[in-house]
């Protein structure tokens, strides 16, 4: 995911003296950059790559309390979907279609993804986006140089919330849902506080920050609360050539589990809609329930991330500057979830405690613990050579993991049962190294030419695997290169192309699912059957790496009033890893690599001011994604071809426009987001098709003017304004309904 270590902040003001003979030594000069420059950041008219920018305004205006998805829904190319339908609580991007498993993020520059299942779990960042400044969004391969590499793109939000005057501010936020189940009827069913402190610059040296917030909501559908609290202090200390940073973040989070999707005939139904169910088996017809499993209550989870990062910029004269990021992120918490359905045997009991296959256990609740450690270096140095810039730089990664389930509830289990008893437990380790260089040369005033290189080494294992006793470990070995030229035709036309070859291992649970194997998840090795006993072959997985060829072609026209771009991508994959349409018992998608697949696609963007008060922006997005050669085996045997078959998860057609107006105390915007038809699984099945939506969001934002010292802020939403009736994704045959109207009311205090 790339980028590594961050070149952060330079700071603003005449250093004061305290001695007239010492003053030539002690003035110092800082500037505040308004936004915090991270290695991949990309540049208008210099970097050849697609990419779109949220600016602190922008994020200023929009961001209330949903998560980091909604935000970034608008952008070109961007689809997003909430488990529990109110953008709150577990949220889902998928850029270009690919889902953010393949999307490198980064915070800062510092990698995101699960080292092990490679997603992203934006609830363990609640309420970021209040100390966030800016985020970019770059589309297609190999946009970072570190971390897993990028496939559909990266996401890097850059957390710069200090300001030069000191500052408190307080915030209040409310969330109405509107719900049409017989009679329509309002909740205020969704909160959110916040207070942030803000030091101002501190003896022309330091710098302070400090937030503490809550959000809870009841969510869209039934037992889907969350209830999320969140903290970020950070520290800077300038000196005369070096910045230093410190960044402490997180949050601990409860939340109700609503990771299952629900049949496409509910939609309509403004009641069974909100159900929150862990299965279900339908008429005959499909089009009614022969019987429900709703969600227990008691299924829930409770997680806390706290991340801590030390970023340091060392200035070493005109030419040079290294960058350092050490950071350290542990993750602990437990998921409750139904195992109703599991008898003894699979529960391992009969061996421990003589309980017989015949007596099973009722109501049983499993708890699902995961701990994780990880921490890391990402040094880099920057070198004007004059003609250029060149970046070489580094990642160490080291990730390690405890995974375990035990019993948390039961009817019939013996007295004696121990209640820490673990029924499956084992160690995951992931270590990641890399190097790579990054060279942006000046072949003339108007072209400059960018290469990249970068190596990477990871390597899995699993370690301490009780019962089953399994162990290995999987190393890969990846070079991904990129080249591109931007050549600027005049002071308003540019144009770019860039070139990139990506390679990307698979998850861990594309080897081995092992909190699986208790109900019957195997290796996923080459096996040896031959003497009766299955042996595998730990040298030899059967899930292979994607790879990717990528070309983007694209061209910008800019001036101080109008922004247009337009871009060309042709994206060849060998064994990209494709959606089979089928979930594990976790709502998570089941992948298996096809052995070619094809993404095309025009993307445009633009930006327009009407007057001097009223702007229109907006994007779409054009695309063809097919199974070039992909076979499956069915549950007969037979082999089934689906070449030439649109791949799961990839909307053709996507859409945004969005009209603001802007004067110096009011902000007013409407925005509009359509979503075309795609398949939920890769038979171009009709019945697993998500099908194509319109919503339209409304904002408005009032700054009164300044009393006794104190600003005051009022914000109003109304969220899907026609309370549009919409699956926003689906698995197979499994869809994710969007919440109707709800509203948002806020006031922000400045003192």
């Amino acid at each position: 995911m790339r980028a590594i270590a961050v070149g952060f902040l330079i700071l603003a003001a005449c250093a004061r003296s305290h001695a007239q003979e010492e003053q030539a030594d002690r003035d110092t000069v800082y500037v505040l950059s308004p936004v915090v420059i991270t290695a991949t950041q990309a540049h208008e008219r210099r970097t050849p790559a697609t990419f779109s920018n949220l600016t602190p305004l922008q994020i200023r205006e929009r961001y209330s309390m949903q998560d980091v998805p909604v935000l970034l829904s608008e952008l070109p190319s961007i689809t997003t979907y909430s488990e529990n339908g109110n953008g709150i609580g577990y949220n889902y991007i998928n850029l270009r279609g690919f889902d953010q498993r393949r999307i490198s993020v980064m915070i800062n520059g510092v990698p995101q993804n699960d080292p092990e299942d490679h997603n992203v779990y934006w609830i363990d960042f609640p309420d970021l986006l209040a100390s966030t400044d800016n985020i970019q969004v770059q589309r297609g391969a190999g946009s970072a140089f570190y971390g897993p590499p990028a496939i559909g793109g990266s996401v890097n939000l850059v957390t710069n919330p200090f300001r030069m005057e000191p500052e408190i501010r307080l915030e209040t936020m409310i969330g109405v849902q509107e719900f049409g189940d017989s009679s329509r009827s309002l909740a205020l069913n969704t909160r959110k506080f916040g207070v942030s402190l803000n030091s101002g610059l501190v003896a022309q040296q330091y710098m302070v920050y400090g937030r503490l917030g809550k959000i809870m909501s009841d969510g869209y559908r039934a037992n889907a609360t969350v209830n999320l609290s969140s903290y970020f202090l950070g520290a800077i200390r300038f000196d005369k050539n070096m910045t230093t940073r410190f960044h402490f973040f997180g949050g601990p989070l409860e939340d109700g589990l609503v990771y299952t999707g629900l049949p496409k005939f509910v939609n309509g139904d403004k009641k069974l809609r909100r159900q929150n169910l862990t299965g279900w088996e339908l008429t005959p017809d499909g089009r009614g329930y022969a019987s429900v499993f709703p969600r227990r209550p008691q299924e829930t989870e409770r997680f806390s991330q706290p991340h801590y990062e030390l970023i340091h910029e060392w200035r070493l004269g005109s030419t040079l500057t290294l960058h350092n990021t050490l950071f350290y992120y542990t993750g602990d918490g437990y998921f409750d979830y139904d195992a109703s359905w599991a008898d003894t045997t699979t529960l391992r009991l009969g061996s421990y405690y003589g309980i017989p296959a015949t007596t099973n256990p009722t109501n049983t609740l499993v708890r699902a613990f995961v701990g994780n450690k990880q921490w890391g270096w990402l040094p880099r140095a920057e070198i004007d050579h004059g003609s250029g810039t060149m970046t070489l730089g580094a990642e160490i990664r080291i990730h390690r993991s405890t995974h375990w389930g035990k019993i948390s509830y039961a009817n019939e289990l013996p007295p004696t049962l121990d209640p820490d008893y673990h029924f499956y437990e084992y160690n995951g380790e992931k270590n990641i190294f890399s190097a790579y260089a990054h060279e942006l040369f000046r072949l003339q005033d108007n072209l400059l030419l960018m290469g990249d290189l970068q190596v990477v080494y990871n390597r899995y294992g699993i370690r301490n695997e009780k019962f089953l006793g399994n162990s290995f470990d999987v190393p890969y070995l990846f070079v991904n290169p990129r080249l591109g030229v931007n050549y600027n035709m005049s002071e308003t036309w540019s144009s770019y192309i860039s070139l990139a070859y990506t390679t990307r291992e698979p998850t861990l649970r594309n080897l081995y699912a092992a909190e699986d194997a208790y109900f019957g998840a195997t290796p996923q090795f080459k096996a040896d059957t031959t003497g009766g006993e299955v042996v595998y072959d730990f040298d030899q997985p059967l899930a292979k790496p994607e790879r990717l060829f990528n070309v983007e072609f694209g061209v910008r026209y800019g001036t101080s009033h109008t922004y247009l771009s337009g871009n060309l991508f042709w994206m060849e994959f060998a064994d990209e890893l494709v959606k089979s349409g089928q979930v594990d018992i976790f709502g998570q998608p089941v992948t298996g690599n096809a052995e070619r697949t094809r993404h095309i696609g025009l993307e445009f963007e633009g930006a327009i001011n009407l007057t001097s008060n009223v702007a229109l922006s907006g994007n779409f997005t054009l695309s063809r994604n097919r199974l070039v050669r992909y076979r499956i085996i069915d549950d007969n045997g037979a082999l089934v071809p689906l070449d030439g078959n649109p791949i799961a998860g990839f909307p053709d057609v996507l859409g945004n426009l969005r009209c603001t107006y802007r004067d110096d105390r009011f902000t007013g915007s409407l925005s509009v987001k359509y979503v075309g038809n795609f398949y939920t699984d890769n038979f171009e099945n009709a019945l697993n098709r998500n099908d194509a939506y319109t919503v339209m969001n409304a904002e408005i934002l009032y700054r009164a003017p300044r009393v006794l010292g104190v600003d005051f802020a009022l914000r109003g939403e109304v969220r899907n304004l026609f309370s549009t009736l919409y699956f926003m994704n689906g698995e197979g045959d499994a869809f994710f309904p969007a919440a109707e109207r709800n509203y948002v009311f806020g006031v922000t205090i400045s003192l």
